[in-house]
């Protein structure tokens, strides 16, 4: 019974294996069972979602938008005794690593003269460690990257591979709240398993999800298209309420279960740096797969007392008030709300106003607090080119230029950095930038007489 579990809830996973020829069929499609438990609530659809450190298993290009240093930790109680372990990791610098394990615990041995078995037991089980990179390329687009070493075991004998990942995010500047994203997972050779060779369960994933605010709760609706090599088109859908900012509700459907009806369910607790999910999955006559996970976050701006931001119906929705309320929610280390309030603000913007200088610079501020460097410099770049297209020079351009070459200092390059803090010190600087101009000036030139 536990040897058809096993072959059931692989062919769950692929159900093109059912029509496959044994030469033919993919190994490896543990690779495809969803781990998270977030993303299981949610019908899989977290392809757009993928922003935290479950990215290496949905979408690498969501390791650019990590804001803090994440870990989570997954545990699966599959049916008939079928267990999965998942740990995934993140960094605010855009690198992330995981490690997923599936066991189907000792099979009872039987042979053609001892069908009711030998007396003897034999283990199956599948082993992923990944690895992957994603870097934001504008503040809307994000591309990544992922290698994973791979293992499979049925008794004495095993299998071992190698496969890539690709992906991208793209978030709708026009429209605050919806992403969509694209994957292409599992790309690699085939592997030989005994003497036949296996191919690898490529899977390509398109996603969008969209965020709004509705029943004085954070909602998000998420939708995910899937595809493996052979297979039909197969979709997910999920939808997810956030009450309080702490308790989650989610509900989903996915076609890729084709042992039970594909409905899902979940919830999901948030207190402060630490969040413990929990979702269901009915399996048909198999049984129901439970699936709990914790994440942990830290490394993030210190937590302080958050300014309020701006809200309709006191003060008014300009631009300036987004401002203002993004700049105390920077100074009370909100950066997440900060850049919520600067969006908000951009979003009443035309594309050649002055104020987008200040959009730009702020946001270049918040990636180098966060410590993203490549981003931070992007943002500051453009707030440079945006004001010298509009002949600008005030505090707020020698602001970007003095934020630029902080990053400079960052990187090591302190030749450059004296250029972009001397410039900054030309074109305008408030009193408070130009005293940390000449201190980082005194000290880079004592560095390097």
């Amino acid at each position: 019974m536990r040897l058809l579990a096993a072959f059931l809830v692989l062919a769950g996973a692929s159900p093109r294996a059912w029509a496959d020829s044994a030469a033919g069929a993919s190994s490896f499609d543990f690779l495809t069972i969803d781990a998270n438990a977030r993303a299981v609530g949610l019908g899989g659809a977290y392809t757009a979602l993928a922003t935290d450190s479950n990215a290496l298993l949905y979408n690498p290009a969501g390791l650019a938008r990590v804001d803090n240093y994440e870990a989570t930790f997954m545990h699966n109680e599959y049916v008939q005794g079928l267990s999965q372990e998942y740990v995934g990791f993140a960094s605010k610098q855009g690198w992330g690593l995981s490690m997923n394990y599936l066991d189907f615990g000792s099979i009872n041995r039987t042979t053609l003269s001892q069908p009711g078995g030998t007396g003897s037991t034999f283990g199956l089980n599948d082993f992923a460690l990944s690895g992957g990179y994603g870097r934001a390329l504008t503040p809307s687009l994000s591309l990544g990257g992922g290698a994973k070493l791979i293992r499979e075991t049925i008794d004495t004998t095993q299998a071992n591979g190698v496969a890539f990942d690709a992906g991208a995010l793209y978030s709708v500047e026009q429209m605050k709240g919806l992403t969509f994203g694209a994957s292409i997972l599992n790309m690699g050779p085939n592997v030989k398993f005994a003497s036949h060779s296996e191919r690898l369960p490529m899977l390509w994933r398109l996603g969008t999800a969209y965020a709004f605010p509705a029943f004085k709760m954070d909602n998000t609706f998420a939708l995910d298209v899937t595809r493996e090599t052979a297979d039909k088109v197969r979709m997910g859908f999920g939808l997810e309420s956030v009450y309080d900012k702490m308790i989650a509700f989610r509900l989903g459907f996915t076609t890729r279960n084709d042992a039970g009806v594909g409905i899902t369910a979940g919830v999901g607790w948030i207190w402060k740096t630490l969040s413990i999910d929990y979702a269901i999955a009915p399996l048909g006559t198999l049984g129901i797969s439970n699936r709990v996970s914790a994440t942990i976050r830290w490394g993030g701006a210190p937590p302080k007392a958050a300014a309020p931001a701006v809200e309709s119906g006191s003060t008014p929705a300009t631009p300036e008030n987004h401002f203002i309320s993004a700049q105390k929610l920077i100074e009370a280390g909100d950066l997440k709300a900060a850049t919520t309030e600067l969006d908000a603000a951009a979003a009443l913007l035309a594309p050649d106003d002055r104020l987008r200088v200040l959009y730009h610079e702020r946001m270049g501020t918040i990636a180098r607090f966060n410590g993203d460097i490549p981003r931070a410099k992007y943002s500051y770049a453009e707030a440079m080119n945006l004001a010298s297209k509009l002949g600008m020079s005030d505090p707020v351009v020698a602001d970007a230029y003095t934020g630029f070459g902080l990053c400079l200092v960052a990187e090591g390059d302190t030749a450059q950095a004296v250029k972009f803090f001397r410039k900054a010190l030309e074109v305008g600087a408030s009193a408070r930038t130009k005293r940390l101009l000449k201190d980082q000036l005194t000290r880079l030139q004592s560095a390097n007489p």
